[in-house]
């Protein structure tokens, strides 16, 4: 609360869990070098490098960029997700996403487009897989 002139005061460690409950609201940017839950409502651009989670009564709107997210609430507005999407049953998205992983489970509503990236250890595994047996002979 107090510090001296010059010096900057951390709320909590680098990697922390920032925690928005039911009924608080921010407009604006919300930045973090840890985790993000949200359970009340965030309007305006998010920056998360670690994972963004948006509960069941949470609601998120704006631009995201974040290395994982998962979403059981509202998002609308564009993602950059550098890792893995989730999406629980009770997500309900409107906008763009882009992003390396995608899981969806059943129930949930997307309405947008996913845009996903090419991912280097996807095709390094692709290149290590075994090649595929010929058909010579075989009319198709």
């Amino acid at each position: 609360m107090f510090s001296k002139k010059g010096k900057k005061r951390r709320s909590g460690p680098a990697g922390g869990l920032t925690l928005l409950m039911e009924g608080t609201s921010v407009e604006g940017e919300l930045v973090a070098e840890g985790d993000i839950r949200v359970d009340g409502s965030v309007s305006g651009r998010v920056t998360c490098k670690a994972t963004l989670i948006i509960g069941s009564e949470g609601a998120v709107e704006g631009e995201v960029s974040t290395e994982n997210m998962r979403v059981a609430g509202r998002f609308k507005g564009n993602a950059d997700v550098s890792g893995e999407l989730r999406l629980e049953a009770t997500a309900a998205i409107d906008g763009d996403l882009t992003v390396a992983a995608l899981d969806v489970e059943d129930g949930a509503k997307l309405n947008g487009r996913v845009f996903m990236k090419e991912s280097t250890e996807f095709g390094e595994r692709l290149q290590e897989k075994a090649p595929e047996p010929e058909l010579s002979g075989v009319k198709i």
